[in-house]
């Protein structure tokens, strides 16, 4: 979970683990709550450092102090919250895609058979004649 601030045009995100910017984006600044280490860092500390840095106004800051004041929070204070999704639908598909999935590929492979010893020839030839992937393929003979 994280929290993001717009600063003066900047994106600034507060959180307790790396991001994941595939999902998000990209922020300008990024501020954490905890070390790789486990142990609590100072929002404060961390933004003076990059205002030193970078030339920033601390002032300019104000609103992520006062909801980051050292002494207020813990390393623990994005766990048990639940992220709100805008629009999670997709991910409830996502169970019935992969039944689909194997339920096709299970009867596309009925009234085959190879042995478990079977080699990399044989489950070639049969992908191709099925379509089905040559990895689904060694799963579903338990082949090695």
């Amino acid at each position: 979970m994280s929290k993001y601030y717009q600063i003066n045009g900047l994106k600034v995100r507060v959180s307790d683990h790396e991001p994941n910017t595939g999902l998000r984006g990209s922020s300008d600044i990024y501020l954490y709550v905890k070390s790789a280490c486990n142990e609590l860092l100072s929002i404060e500390a961390q933004l003076e450092a990059i205002c030193d840095k970078k030339g920033y106004n601390m002032s300019d800051f104000r609103t992520i102090i006062n909801d980051w004041k050292d002494g207020t929070y813990g390393i623990h204070t994005f766990e048990d919250v639940v992220e709100e999704v805008e629009n999670d639908a997709a991910c409830s598909v996502v169970p019935e895609l992969i039944a689909s999935y194997r339920e096709s590929n299970d009867e596309k492979l009925k009234g085959y058979s190879l042995s478990k010893f079977a080699k990399h020839p044989e489950i070639k030839a049969l992908s191709e004649e099925t379509g089905v992937s040559q990895s689904y393929i060694k799963k579903y003979f338990n082949i090695r």
